[in-house]
């Protein structure tokens, strides 16, 4: 049965509160800095924002692929970016979309102020990182000359020139990979918000659809899809080092503060489940 003791106290390590009640200014500051990091990416892709910076460190990275001062985005500016920018860009826009549908039509609690900045603009910085990289032409030069020729052989790094209208293998496969990630966490949290919409379920755990593959997907997808963006972006070392990044982050302290939670909150049902479903990220993780 659920524990019937009041919420537990919030855990430092928490990044979000669990006190279920309207943040009108958090929601609005979330909302904003989210839907500003599409046209943020869209200046960095496009108009190769940060180009200017690169050159005066001495890495090489894309010219502006349009022309003249930076401008929002039109349907015909966009279709006419190479394909890689076109689809770097697009992974950029989808997830300040999940997020924001996240935040109005599934997440029940209270989005702080703080935590809507932080969480915001930690976001705009790893994809600024992804479309920074995905600007540098080619990454070789960075590299020392035998590793960058073997990376180059086997398809992890793109040769120079690089062909944008064309799609390398790591590019195909991150983006791949960032769509399922996206589409699993979005689905379990819809799968979860319509459980607990239900009167009868009120104090139950969710352990059903794809939370009955892993006690934390929703967790593990944020893994999936942060990585497979990052390679699609920069390759299979970019895209690895933010998969362990994430996961590390989450094993360390994301999934034991809500699993501390958890057990105070649904106390024996918590515990059954854990010893059910013994993966916690993904499956076999």
């Amino acid at each position: 049965m659920a524990s019937s003791s009041p919420p537990p106290a919030a855990d430092p390590r928490d990044n979000l509160s669990r006190i279920k009640r309207s943040s009108p200014l958090g929601t609005a500051l979330f909302t904003s800095i989210r839907t500003a990091d599409i046209f943020i990416q869209y200046g960095l892709v496009a108009y190769s924002l940060a180009t200017p910076r690169l050159h005066t460190i001495g890495v090489s990275a894309l010219p502006p692929f349009l022309p003249g001062a930076f401008s929002l985005p039109t349907l015909a500016n966009f279709t006419a970016l190479p394909l890689q920018a076109r689809l770097i860009i697009a992974l950029a826009a989808a997830s300040s979309i999940k997020h924001v549908y996240w935040l109005f039509r599934i997440g029940e609690t209270e989005i702080r102020p703080t935590d809507a900045v932080a969480v915001g603009f930690f976001n705009t910085i790893f994809n600024s990182l992804n479309s920074i990289f995905w600007s540098i032409a080619p990454l070789a030069p960075l590299l020392p000359t035998a590793a960058a020729s073997l990376l180059t052989d086997l398809g992890i790094l793109s040769p120079a020139p690089r062909d944008l209208t064309s799609l390398t293998p790591a590019f195909v496969i991150g983006t791949a990979l960032a769509v399922v990630g996206l589409t699993l966490e979005t689905t379990s949290e819809i799968q979860r918000r319509n459980f607990k919409a239900r009167p009868e379920n009120k104090g139950k755990p969710y352990t059903g659809g794809l939370f009955g593959v892993a006690r934390h997907i929703n967790y593990g997808s944020y893994c999936l899809w942060r990585a497979g963006y990052a390679m699609a972006a920069a390759g299979p070392i970019w895209g690895g080092l933010v998969f362990w990044f994430f996961y590390y982050d989450f094993t360390n302290r994301g999934v034991p503060v809500l699993d501390r939670y958890c057990a105070d909150r649904y106390g024996e049902d918590w515990q059954q489940y854990r010893k059910k479903v013994k993966s916690s990220l993904l499956p076999g993780l």
